[in-house]
């Protein structure tokens, strides 16, 4: 272990401590600004998990451009604080309330909602795919066309395969239980817990490069 290697588990433990420590007015804050702590939330714990991928990768915990990083996390924290309630009021109202999909208990229910916005909706295959092109941009600090963007990515590992190793495997084995997961929390907590499971995106992302 680097003696570096301290600061990243310090950072996140840090973080977890302060929500835990002042979790009356967190909660609060979250009602009333929704999308203002889906950026700070997303944007925090997104960033590390930028530095967690790159400290699997390289052996270093530093990112290049790390401010741009941390904007764009941030602008995904608002995407989930707008997505994460239409699945689960569009679900629960349009489909099981109307009797065109099955209900059952919280967990079951839940995972109706985690199948939809991840299988159905396409939310976590597109959400991944979108983050790695604004990487490419934010890489080459400038646009990146199409056809270069889909030269630089890895067939195998982004379209769909039965290998259990890429992108859209994930969608099963991980986002569809860990969106279970988020689902059977209180909405207030939801895009917290979709900002702790970005950390799990910067792992992922280094099954393969």
């Amino acid at each position: 272990m680097k003696k570096g290697d301290i600061i990243g588990p310090i950072y996140f433990c840090a973080l977890v401590a302060l929500i835990i420590t002042f979790l009356k007015p967190f909660v609060e804050l979250t009602k009333a600004y929704p999308l203002q702590m889906g950026f700070f939330k997303v944007g925090l714990l997104g960033t590390f998990g930028e530095c967690l991928k790159m400290r699997l990768r390289t052996g270093s915990w530093k990112i290049t451009y790390p401010l741009q990083r941390a904007f764009v996390w941030g602008l995904f924290g608002i995407w989930f604080a707008w997505a994460f309630p239409v699945f689960r009021g569009g679900v629960a109202t349009e489909l099981i309330a109307k009797k065109l999909w099955f209900g059952g208990p919280t967990v079951v229910k839940a995972f109706s909602k985690s199948l939809w916005i991840n299988v159905f909706g396409g939310y976590a295959y597109f959400m991944m795919l979108t983050h790695e092109y604004i990487n490419k941009i934010i890489e080459k600090q400038g646009l990146v066309s199409a056809r270069e963007f889909k030269e630089k990515l890895i067939p195998e590992v982004w379209f769909p395969c039965l290998k259990w190793s890429s992108i859209p495997m994930t969608i099963l084995w991980f986002w569809v239980p860990a969106h279970t997961v988020t689902f059977s929390l209180p909405g207030h907590f939801q895009v917290l817990c979709a900002a702790m499971l970005s950390v799990a995106l910067g792992f992922i992302l280094t099954i393969k490069k």
